[in-house]
């Protein structure tokens, strides 16, 4: 969780209550569906914010934040991303990267920004809408089709997840590289990572 030098946010705000709600639910429904350990992954990430909530933020991993240098922090997610794409699917192995990946970034690639000029409430609403109903629609159209699938005759071929539609492109070696591509690329740019000099 990316924060602002100098700067101490409030506590608990609406934001960080209903983050906190929503995960719990995606927690709750991955362990309902036999899905252990993304449930305990969301239950993870829910008791790290709680904690970070509690302690006001207080709680520090490094003194100093370890950066890497731009070329050696994609040459490990690289090489760690060519194993999520050779390794059989929910496999160990898989797993094991997708942990390794997560730690690199945490240690390697995270930093606290400095405070930057906000843009426009209005833009920022707009936006917070947008991703929070884009987010809310995608959740729900996963629940119900999961739900759906287990419950009605033929459920998987008519009522197919999201992961369900995208397993033909990644069972497919080029289909893998891409998804795993766009995923790292996707969680560099949520670092800023891009725009580090």
């Amino acid at each position: 969780m990316s924060r602002a030098i100098g700067v101490k946010p409030p506590r608990w705000t609406l934001s960080a209550i209903l983050w906190m709600s929503v995960l719990t639910i995606m927690a709750t429904f991955q362990t309902w569906r036999g899905a252990y350990v993304d449930g305990i992954l969301f239950y993870a990430i829910v008791a790290m914010l709680v904690i970070d909530r509690l302690t006001g933020g207080r709680i520090v991993l490094m003194k100093k934040p370890i950066v890497a240098p731009k070329v050696i922090t994609l040459g490990i997610t690289g090489v760690l991303g060519a194993v999520l794409v050779i390794a059989p699917r929910h496999s160990w192995i898989d797993l094991i990267a997708f942990i390794a990946i997560g730690v690199t970034v945490l240690v390697v690639a995270w930093e606290p920004y400095e405070v930057r000029v906000t843009r426009p409430r209005q833009a920022l609403v707009r936006s917070m809408w947008f991703w929070s109903l884009a987010a809310v629609a995608i959740c729900l159209w996963e629940a119900t089709a999961f739900v759906l699938s287990v419950t009605m005759p033929g459920g998987n071929e008519n009522f197919p997840t999201i992961s369900v539609l995208l397993d033909p492109f990644v069972e497919n070696l080029w289909g893998r590289v891409v998804f795993v591509g766009l995923w790292l690329a996707a969680g560099y740019g949520l670092l800023r990572f891009w725009r580090k000099s």
